[in-house]
């Protein structure tokens, strides 16, 4: 008689990399292309253009994203500054959420808070699978 034992499965951490590349990158062309509009959205008190550099911006950490989850053995250096950037930008979002509360609309505390919610998610995900990538 054999015994078989439920595992459940594990989620790649190369597929958790592969899939903030296509996030960041959608969300950088989002962001760049309708800086404006979602500036009055979302009540953000800062110059469309702040929107629109972080749109920029995250091209080339969505560039980042796909050199770590195609990388055969990433260093050390690479995988922990990858989550670094994540967790500076959850710190950053909320900041930005705390010193602009007054003049963000429901949707942009929403937005902000529901970003770096997600992004922290990801950093919880990338860090078990540490192991796994070094």
């Amino acid at each position: 008689m054999t015994t078989q034992t439920a595992t459940s499965p594990r989620l790649s951490p190369r597929f958790i990399y592969a899939a903030d590349t296509v996030v960041s990158g959608a969300m950088g062309v989002l962001l760049f292309l309708t800086a404006a509009p979602l500036t009055q959205i979302v009540g953000w008190p800062l110059p469309a253009s702040f929107l629109s550099t972080i749109g920029l911006l995250l091209l080339p950490w969505a560039a980042f994203n796909l050199y770590v989850a195609r990388a055969a053995r990433p260093t050390h250096g690479v995988v922990f500054g990858n989550i670094g950037g994540d967790i500076t930008w959850v710190l950053g979002s909320i900041a930005l959420a705390v010193v602009h509360a007054p003049s963000l609309t429901a949707i942009g505390m929403a937005l902000l808070i529901g970003q770096a919610i997600a992004v922290a998610g990801v950093v919880v995900i990338k860090l078990a699978g540490v192991r796994m990538m070094l």
